[in-house]
């Protein structure tokens, strides 16, 4: 269809089409003949998406994650919401600042008078002190991450019950162990929680279909990469820099909650019960002569910063998988920025 028609359908001007066209949001093809674009109905259901989202003022670059994977749309939207909202208080109290200046103002008949009394008033407030965490939207953003997989069928009455109950039990936790991890997906680059997001995903469904006969050569790939993650010098100093201010805590929250999602979702059932025996059967590979080797080596890799009988050696699958999670998105040294700006970053020491 022609252009002139998608804005006829869409209410979107011809020039902002145009735009999205060059942001690679939408891409129609083009007529060989005379170079006109040729838009689908996919297209048009792209543009109609990218003008709610930019009535809510989402940046491009989030919108075009978005469109890539529109599973991590409730992390942009949560974003967005704390985003606006401390501009809301920062706008506020620039106002309030404003007015209370306003009310005692004294006409100035020169610059330096002028100087003088805007000398001592500050009108912007310093937003970093707005930057609080919303304990719901929190809870929506760290419920959305950990169980992305499973919320993708329709609500019944009995899985609304028990979505209410795990959002309850999350909200909970929100502002004590799990504040860290709730800052740290915010603190995170959106196109790189984007792309962790769809490795969790990929990997959650290939473990949703093992077999028992499958549960062997898994364990075998659980081996190498643990050996792998033991051989990386900087994967090593991510999980120790993040082990008790986020990994763990995190860990062990989605591990006290998973009885809900056991119920709530077959998928997680059968996720948990196979990572579950595959974790099992590597812990006595571990206990094992055979697996001196590997867990001596694990040992030193973890360095004491592990807590495997705490998560049911959910840990080893962590790390097993350590390479394409949002845990390893930053390099140490920005996650030690991280830390100081949070101000947990003598957590991380022994």
């Amino acid at each position: 269809m022609k252009i002139q028609e998608v804005v006829k359908r869409t209410g979107i001007q011809k020039r902002t089409i145009y735009y999205y066209i060059d942001e690679k949001l939408i891409e129609p093809t083009s007529n060989q003949t005379n170079g006109y674009h040729d838009f689908s109905e996919e297209d048009i259901q792209k543009l109609l998406i990218i003008r709610k989202l930019r009535d809510a003022q989402l940046p491009i670059c989030d919108i075009r994650a978005i469109l890539q994977n529109p599973r991590t749309t409730a992390f942009y939207l949560h974003k967005q919401l704390n985003h606006l909202q401390t501009d809301l208080l920062v706008l506020q109290e620039t106002l309030n600042n404003l007015d209370q200046f306003a009310a005692q103002f004294n006409v100035c008949k020169t610059l330096e008078q002028l100087s003088a009394q805007l000398s001592g008033t500050t009108f912007k407030p310093d937003s970093q002190k707005y930057s609080v965490h919303y304990e719901s939207r929190d809870a929506r953003l760290i419920a959305q991450y950990l169980w992305q997989a499973y919320i993708d069928e329709p609500m019944t009455e009995y899985r609304q019950f028990l979505w209410q109950k795990l959002m309850q039990y999350t909200l909970e936790h929100t502002q004590s162990d799990l504040k860290i991890m709730s800052q740290y997906l915010q603190y995170l680059p959106p196109e790189q929680v984007d792309a962790a997001s769809v490795n969790q995903y990929l990997r959650s469904q290939k473990i949703i279909v093992l077999t028992e006969e499958d549960f062997p050569c898994f364990v075998e790939k659980l081996k190498t990469s643990l050996r792998l993650f033991a051989s990386d010098a900087v994967q090593k100093e991510q999980w120790r820099l993040l082990y008790h201010p986020v990994i763990r805590p995190t860990t062990i929250f989605a591990f006290s909650a998973s009885h809900w999602m056991l119920e709530f979702h077959p998928d997680y059932r059968k996720y948990y019960e196979n990572i579950h025996t595959c974790c099992m059967m590597l812990k006595d590979y571990m206990s094992s002569d055979d697996g001196q080797e590997l867990r001596l080596l694990l040992q030193d890799a973890f360095d004491g910063y592990c807590d495997f009988e705490s998560s049911s050696y959910g840990e080893l699958e962590i790390a097993a998988s350590f390479q394409g999670s949002v845990y390893a998105l930053l390099q140490p040294e920005e996650i030690r920025q991280f830390l100081c700006y949070t101000g947990t970053g003598s957590v991380t020491h022994k």
